[in-house]
């Protein structure tokens, strides 16, 4: 039997996010092929970290399509598959390691 290619590791169409009463991005489509290694560059305050936040799901406001290992960001079926590592520590120093670990993989 013919095997199917890998769906893309990011697939966006239309996508537009609005963080209070400003649109951060709007109408943006792209594709990462699964495999490939790719760059997120760009001047502070572009909508990278916004970007990033609706791949893994957290963002709110999204609107368009963005798929991820082909299904829709954040759903949980994915969580397992994606890392995300901010650029600013984000832990609770008032956590353990193993606690930290544990809340973010919950949520994320």
């Amino acid at each position: 039997p013919p095997s199917h290619p890998p769906p893309p590791a990011i697939e966006a169409r239309c996508l537009t996010v609005v963080r209070g009463d400003r649109t951060v991005l709007r109408g943006l489509g792209f594709t990462v092929r699964s495999g490939s290694i790719t760059g997120l560059l760009g001047p502070s305050g572009c909508g990278k970290t916004t970007l990033m936040r609706a791949v893994v799901g957290t963002q709110a406001k999204v609107t368009g399509v963005l798929d991820v290992l082909g299904r829709p960001a954040g759903d949980p079926a994915v969580r397992p598959r994606i890392g995300y590592v901010t650029q600013a520590p984000s832990v609770y120093t008032d956590l353990t390691v193993r606690q930290n670990l544990d809340y973010f993989a919950a949520v994320l």
